[in-house]
């Protein structure tokens, strides 16, 4: 699904992290055109493991490395920005006037990062629908970066504080559906579906220093993979994010077999691949719910057009607008140095 950084941005680079973003987007892919059907949740699955990997990565970036806050919204704008720019574009130009069209207001909700509450309140979305998870994680990083701003000029508790919020948006998505509020409509909002987010990076800045016995990371990956697939929000929201969390978090300490499996290549070049397929597996899964064409006809087009933007647009416009950046963050030390 998502925008998760690059580890070249986190200081190390971790295989078995690059194969659970590859993980994520595959329940993605595989949800939609298949096992949603059968078992409904099997995408947002998917989400929930994006989401958990965004906060343990962001808890590292900015509250162990101390990122500058300038530096980091930059990187996460040349990061998605371009490749966003150019789906949302082409997908709004490409589709006018079809039954899966979107409009124009769509698209600005879209490249303004409000879609999500858009389609709370009912906004016709079309395919862009699925930009609601990337929503959430972009008012998770502004939410976070206040946090590591505000930290770095008082000291408090961050951890506890992280985990706080996390079970407080937790807390606000079962309350909602137990009082009868639509389970989409729920998580579509930021204020619910930041909870898994935010509990990994509080759980990680809480026990990254500690070694976890070897079996907690590959057990709490299971108990969430079943409890996400019960009738109550307690078990498939509460329960389920809460194991994701702890799984990412102990991850490094889990059995070398685990880490292995999630190393693999086909997981470690779908994590590389993730943010273009996430996009553009999109408008090729409308097209299957319409049954346009063959289910495998589809897939394949959706990964060629997922790798041409991976290629094309965003790792190209990414190293571009990052080398743009650092030469203008070279110039301007060089001139106050200068002074």
């Amino acid at each position: 699904m998502l925008q998760s950084p690059p580890h070249e941005e986190t200081g190390k680079h971790l295989d078995y992290l690059d194969g659970w973003r590859g993980m994520a987007v595959i329940f993605v892919i595989v949800g939609h055109f298949w096992l949603d059907d059968f078992k409904p949740g099997v995408s947002t699955f998917g989400v929930d493991l994006f989401f958990v990997l965004s906060g343990r990565l962001m808890a590292e970036i900015l509250f162990v490395r101390r990122a500058e806050l300038p530096t980091f919204f930059f990187r996460r704008f040349s990061r998605i920005y371009p490749a966003l720019f150019v789906f949302v574009v082409i997908t709004t130009l490409a589709f006018q006037g079809s039954e899966i069209s979107h409009g124009p207001v769509a698209a600005l909700l879209a490249l303004t990062f409000t879609i999500n509450y858009a389609m709370v309140y009912t906004h016709p979305v079309a395919l862009l629908d699925h930009l609601w998870s990337l929503c959430v994680e972009e008012h998770a990083y502004i939410l976070l970066a206040g946090i590591a701003f505000l930290s770095r000029r008082r000291l408090f508790p961050v951890a506890a504080l992280v985990i706080a919020l996390g079970a407080a948006a937790m807390l606000n998505g079962i309350i909602r559906t137990e009082l009868g509020a639509s389970v989409l409509y729920t998580h579509w909002r930021s204020d619910v579906s930041v909870a898994g987010i935010f509990l990994a990076g509080g759980l990680w800045l809480l026990l990254r220093n500690r070694r976890a016995p070897w079996w907690i990371s590959p057990l709490a990956l299971l108990i969430a993979v079943v409890a996400k697939g019960a009738p109550s929000q307690f078990l498939s929201f509460g329960l389920s994010t809460a194991m994701l969390a702890l799984s990412i978090t102990t991850i490094d300490s889990a059995a070398p077999i685990f880490r292995k499996v999630l190393s693999a290549k086909v997981l470690t070049y779908a994590g590389l691949w993730s943010f273009s397929l996430y996009l553009w597996q999109q408008p090729f899964y409308k097209l299957y719910r319409e049954g346009a064409a063959p289910t495998p006809l589809l897939l394949l087009a959706a990964l060629a057009t997922a790798l041409a933007s991976f290629y094309l647009v965003e790792k190209p416009a990414r190293r571009a607008l990052n080398r743009l950046f650092q030469n203008r963050a070279g110039k301007v030390a060089a001139a106050g140095r200068a002074v």
